[in-house]
C-alpha cells in the first residue's frame, strides 16, 4: 500500500492543514488588532511606507526591463556594424573594379583611335612631289 494513500498519513495531512489554517487565522486577528491599536499618525506611516515599497519594486522592474533592452540594442547595434563593414567592403571593391575597368577602357579606346588615325593616314602620292 502507498504510503501517501494510507488513512493515517491522510489524517496527519488534515490535522497539519488544520493548524496552518489556525495558525494563519491566529496571525491575521493579532495583525488586525494591532492594526487597529495604532494611532492615525503611525497608520499613514505604515501606508506611505507600503506605497514606497510598491513604487520602487515598479521602478526595479523597469529598470530591469531596461537594461534587457539595452542588451538586445547592443547586440543589434554590433549585429548593423557587421552589415555596415561589409557593404563597405564590397562597395569599396566594387570601386576598385570600376576604376579598373574605366583604365582599361581608356587605354582600349586610345588603342582604337590611334589604330584609326594610322588607317585613314593618307597615303602620299608619288607624282605630287
Amino acid at each position: 500500500m502507498d504510503r501517501h494513500k494510507s488513512p493515517a498519513f491522510l489524517a496527519g495531512l488534515r490535522q497539519k492543514e488544520q493548524q496552518g489554517c489556525a495558525a494563519l487565522s491566529h496571525l491575521r486577528r493579532r495583525f488586525c488588532q494591532a492594526w487597529r491599536g495604532l494611532p492615525k499618525a503611525q497608520k499613514c506611516v505604515v501606508l506611505v511606507a507600503l506605497l514606497e515599497f510598491l513604487w520602487i519594486a515598479a521602478l526595479q522592474f523597469q529598470v530591469y526591463e531596461l537594461a534587457d533592452t539595452i542588451s538586445m540594442q547592443r547586440v543589434r547595434i554590433a549585429q548593423l556594424e557587421k552589415q555596415a563593414k561589409k557593404q563597405n567592403n564590397m562597395l569599396y571593391s566594387a570601386s576598385q573594379t570600376l576604376d579598373d575597368i574605366e583604365k582599361k577602357w581608356h587605354r582600349l579606346n586610345f588603342r582604337v583611335l590611334e589604330n584609326t588615325w594610322r588607317i585613314e593616314e593618307p597615303e602620299k602620292d608619288p607624282d605630287s612631289l
